[in-house]
């Protein structure tokens, strides 16, 4: 939007770009007023491709004019421009000098474990003060190019643009998807975040910094990357930043100011766990807005999805698919007259439908239980008074995946969740919202150990 010299408010002398991100573009800036050199966010509405982008923005504006933190570049001023054909708004805050840990690890920096362990203190000590304002202000995107590293070692925290500054659990349809792949924390694929989710972030940049791969580059074991062979550091930060990548979030270290206590008084993990209030023998896990019922008990998963209620679209498939039975019985009447052979394909094709509408019931309108322990599963369906009942064992299930089937209701295509195996596949939960599907999936697939894959 803008060029070097360019003059902005007549205040703002721009020197040149810093970077462009997903929705905005960073400038070096002179501030003619203060004298000193600036950073300045714009934003474009002409080019905003949706009305949240431009809301993540002045969200931005909002929380940076709250904080005051010397590891976060001071905001300075927020405003807005029109112009003919467009309106244009900006973020100034003081430049962060120094570079990038991304800029660090391709020019060839190689930390030593004190110098990682003194770069996590210190970003720690801003999430704790990030996570204790009220409300908590979530940074959601921790990630080597939001982290600037001066030359005498001190870090600074920068691009608040995928901040959340609300404590609280949210469903997909009613929030964005941000962060980074292989920075996001699991639940952020839900439209999820709480302070835990940012201490996911620091280990993976953590360990980015220590082997110079991204973490999404990693084997992983039971959804856990499995970083320990590819390390070279102490077994008591091994098992630290393992905590901090646990996938669940109940998982992790409970707040920054438990991650930063046991970095500094080297403490085992072990000996933490121990000290914390003892958790309930039951887990019980809910997500916000959804009435399946999910629960964790040691060597025991069950997932409960109820009758969800009678959907139109889906009624009207059911429609069509009675009508096209009742032609094929038809068609089997006339056939029993004229060929034998033409009967016998007629009872096949006829038997497949009714198959197949006996499925669909079960999985877009019955009830289903999911039960699985350290052996075997089981897997029932019921819909008035129709019952289906799967049992197999758990080593059998290659993965769970989310998917759509070949079945669609004016053109929104069926998707379902399934347990894998080698030559079958068990569906269940099509009547359930994306954001469902793919929370039961990755549950499961953690408790089991096995790969889940989501396909749109």
């Amino acid at each position: 939007m803008h060029q070097p010299e360019e003059i902005i408010k007549d205040r703002y002398r721009i020197l040149k770009p810093l970077g462009k991100g997903g929705i905005a573009t960073t400038y070096a800036a002179h501030d003619l007023d203060m004298g000193q050199e600036v950073a300045i966010k714009a934003l474009s509405l002409r080019r905003l491709k949706d009305w949240k982008s431009l809301e993540l923005f002045e969200r931005e504006g909002r929380v940076l004019s709250q904080l005051n933190h010397p590891g976060i570049p001071n905001y300075l001023d927020y405003f807005q421009l029109d112009t003919d054909d467009d309106r244009r708004f900006y973020i100034v805050q003081e430049i962060a000098p120094g570079k990038s840990l991304q800029d660090w690890v391709e020019s060839g920096w190689h930390p030593t474990e004190l110098e990682v362990r003194d770069l996590a203190q210190q970003l720690l000590e801003i999430l704790v003060y990030l996570h204790q304002i009220s409300p908590p202000v979530i940074h959601r995107d921790i990630k080597p190019p939001n982290i600037i590293r001066q030359s005498e070692g001190k870090i600074l925290l920068i691009d608040f643009g995928a901040v959340k500054d609300t404590y609280r659990h949210t469903m997909t349809s009613g929030s964005t998807l941000v962060g980074t792949y292989g920075y996001m924390a699991p639940e952020q694929f839900r439209g999820q975040a709480e302070p835990a989710t940012d201490l996911y972030g620091l280990g993976a940049t953590l360990l980015f910094l220590l082997t110079h791969k991204t973490p999404a580059d990693f084997p992983e074991k039971r959804l856990k990357i499995d970083f320990r062979p590819s390390v070279n550091i102490s077994p008591e930060l091994g098992d630290w930043l393992e905590r901090l990548l646990e996938p669940l979030v109940e998982d992790r270290f409970i707040s920054a100011v438990e991650a930063l206590a046991v970095l500094q008084s080297k403490k085992a993990i072990s000996k933490v766990i121990k000290e914390r209030v003892p958790e309930r023998s039951a887990n019980h896990h809910q997500l916000a807005g959804s009435r399946v019922f999910l629960k964790i008990t040691p060597g025991k998963l069950e997932v409960k999805i109820p009758f969800l209620g009678w959907k139109l679209q889906s009624l009207s498939l059911i429609v069509i698919i009675t009508i096209l039975n009742v032609y094929l019985v038809a068609a089997v009447w006339l056939a029993a007259i004229q060929s034998l052979a033409i009967l016998s394909f007629l009872f096949l094709l006829l038997g497949l439908e009714i198959k197949l509408l006996g499925n669909f019931l079960l999985n877009q309108f019955g009830r289903v239980s999911l039960e699985f322990d350290e052996t075997q599963f089981y897997l029932t369906w019921n819909f008035l008074g129709i019952q289906r009942k799967i049992q197999g064992n758990i080593h059998h299930i290659s993965s769970v995946q989310v998917f759509p089937t070949w079945l669609s209701i004016q053109n929104y295509p069926i998707i379902t969740c399934a347990l894998q195996m080698r030559f079958k596949t068990y569906r269940f939960g099509s009547g359930l919202t994306q954001t469902e599907r793919e929370w039961i999936a990755m549950e499961i697939a953690a408790f089991l150990g096995k790969p889940h894959l989501i396909k749109r």
